[in-house]
């Protein structure tokens, strides 16, 4: 079997990377550094397929090491009134008051299911790329 010049680049690579799961910290700050590499230019097809392959054993390695839970409505809810600047008096309208507010923020009051609609609506007005549903809020 006779190798393309393609197939040849991807076993150099493979030979150059050794890619394998990353066991430890030190081996995740090599792939990092790969990949942050190897992000500065255009990529071969090989280099592409190589960069796919380590990103894919950074984010395992990150999940097992690093794991990240769910946002909570309370912690979403924080971050979309910081990220556009909303003041708790403009959504005690529809929380009822800024001391409601305040409480869902810190977590102290849950969101009910029409109250979580209408953040929805009011955040997706804000800006017409987001996509939240009352379950970004109800959680």
């Amino acid at each position: 079997m006779t190798l393309t010049s393609s197939q040849q680049n991807y076993i150099d690579l493979l030979i150059k990377y050794q890619p394998k799961p990353i066991t430890n910290f030190e081996e995740y700050n090599v792939a990092l550094t790969i990949v942050e590499g190897m992000m500065s230019g255009e990529l071969t097809e090989a280099e592409t397929t190589i960069f796919n392959l380590l990103v894919v054993l950074i984010e395992t390695y990150e999940a097992q090491h690093y794991p990240m839970g769910e946002p909570t409505a309370a912690a979403t809810l924080e971050s979309l009134m910081h990220e556009f600047e909303v003041k708790p008096s403009t959504l005690a309208e529809i929380l009822g008051s800024v001391e409601q507010v305040r409480e869902i923020v810190n977590g102290q009051r849950k969101v009910n299911k029409s109250q979580a609609e209408s953040l929805a609506k009011f955040f997706n007005d804000l800006r017409s790329e987001l996509s939240l549903t009352s379950k970004d809020f109800e959680k």
